[in-house]
């Protein structure tokens, strides 16, 4: 796992089952730091970890793998444990994968 060593454990434990699951579903994630975004479309669990927490808030933009359609999005605010996830798109995808 490529989090942050500063990451707090409660927090990587969510976000990390977050990007799996929408990874499993064929999904890809683009990672915007609050300044730049730090990675684009990109399946690959390692690299998306790293780019997690740069900032004091991480969004993530999920889309499809086939065609690069917006999905859906999640705001995370770091340092807040549990309440991580600040805010998020309000879709049924989104609802669902917020809730588990």
């Amino acid at each position: 796992m490529a989090f942050p060593s500063y990451m707090r454990p409660a927090e990587i434990k969510i976000v990390g089952a977050l990007i799996k699951k929408m990874l499993d579903q064929g999904y890809v994630v683009s990672v915007y730091d609050g300044e730049e975004w730090a990675l684009k479309k990109s399946g690959d669990y390692e690299k998306i970890t790293h780019e997690i927490a740069a900032t004091d808030a991480t969004e993530l933009v999920f889309r499809k793998a086939e065609d690069g359609s917006k999905v859906g999005w999640l705001q995370l605010i770091h340092g807040n444990d549990e309440d991580v996830i600040s805010d998020h798109s309000d879709i049924e995808i989104m609802r669902e994968l917020v809730a588990a």
